[in-house]
C-alpha cells in the first residue's frame, strides 16, 4: 500500500484492478490509497484496529465523491474497534453497491447513522455484530427497492431490523418489492422486523430460527402474496393457511407450550 501511495507501481496496472482485499494492522484507514484504485468493483477490508472508515472529517481533506465510483461488492470483516463505517459521508461508495456484508464487529452500533440511499443493493448479510440495535431507519429502508436477499445472524442486541422514525405515521407501510429471501437466525433479542406495516410481494423464502422474543414480523398488516410456507426454528415447510403474522403467532405459541 505504501508503494502504491509513493507512485512506485504503474498507473495502468492500478486502473485495471477490479478486486482488492486489504488486511490492516494500523489504527488508521488509508483514504488516500482508494484514489489510486478508481475502478475497483470488489473491496474486502479485514482485521483493522481503526475506529472510523469514511468519516466526515477525513485526514488531508480527502474528497470522497471520487472514491470507488465502480464499487459493487463491499465486505467488511473483523474490524473490532470500528464504531462508524461512514457510508453516509460518501454517496459514491453506495451509489452502485450491490452486495454488502458486515461480519464480526464488536463496537459497531449502526450500519449508517442517518438516511442513506442503497438504491442498487441486491444482497445484504450481517453476522456477529453484537452492539447493533437495528439495521436501518425506515427512510433508508424505503430506498432498498432492488434488495433480493437479507440474511441476519448472531447479532445478540438487535431488536428491530427497521427502526421507525418518530415523524412517520403509526402504521406507515414499507414495501420491499424485490425481496425473495429473508433469513433471521439466532437473534435472541429481536422483537420484530418493523413496527409499522410491511409488504413483500414476491417473498418466497422465510426462515426464522432462534429468535425467541419475536412473535410476529410487524405490528401492522403484512402482505406476502407469493409466500406459501415458512421455517420456524427446526420446523420446515409450515404452510401459510392465514396471513403470515397469524401463522407465526400460532406456531410460536405452540412451541412455547411444548
Amino acid at each position: 500500500m505504501k508503494m502504491i501511495l509513493r507512485g512506485e507501481l504503474q498507473r495502468n496496472l492500478l486502473d485495471n484492478l477490479r478486486a482488492l482485499t486489504l488486511y490492516f494492522s494500523s489504527n488508521e484507514f488509508e483514504y488516500e490509497f482508494l484514489k489510486q484504485v478508481p475502478n475497483t468493483e470488489k473491496l474486502v477490508v479485514c482485521d483493522g484496529s481503526f475506529k472510523k472508515m469514511f468519516c466526515c472529517e477525513s485526514p488531508n481533506n480527502v474528497d470522497y465523491s471520487g472514491l470507488l465510483l465502480q464499487l459493487k461488492i463491499l465486505h467488511l470483516k473483523s474490524l473490532k474497534n470500528l464504531v462508524s463505517i461512514g457510508l453516509e459521508n460518501s454517496w459514491a461508495v453506495v451509489k452502485n453497491l450491490e452486495t454488502f456484508e458486515v461480519i464480526s464487529f464488536s463496537s459497531l452500533e449502526n450500519l449508517v447513522s442517518c438516511k442513506v440511499s442503497f438504491s442498487n443493493l441486491i444482497c445484504l448479510k450481517v453476522k456477529s455484530c453484537d452492539r447493533l440495535s437495528y439495521l436501518f431507519t425506515s427512510s433508508t429502508a424505503r430506498s432498498l427497492t432492488q434488495l433480493k436477499r437479507i440474511k441476519i445472524k448472531e447479532c445478540q442486541s438487535i431488536k428491530e431490523i427497521v427502526f421507525k422514525e418518530e415523524e412517520e405515521k403509526e402504521l406507515d407501510e414499507i414495501m420491499f418489492p424485490n425481496l425473495s429471501c429473508l433469513i433471521l437466525d439466532s437473534l435472541s433479542h429481536l422483537r420484530r422486523f418493523y413496527k409499522g406495516s410491511l409488504s413483500f410481494p414476491i417473498l418466497e423464502e422465510l426462515s426464522v430460527k432462534k429468535c425467541n422474543e419475536m412473535v410476529t414480523l410487524c405490528a401492522g398488516t403484512i402482505e406476502t402474496n407469493k409466500l406459501s410456507q415458512i421455517t420456524i426454528n427446526y420446523d420446515e415447510g409450515i404452510p401459510l393457511k392465514n396471513n403470515l403474522n397469524f401463522t407465526m403467532r400460532k406456531n410460536f405459541l405452540k412451541q412455547v407450550c411444548i
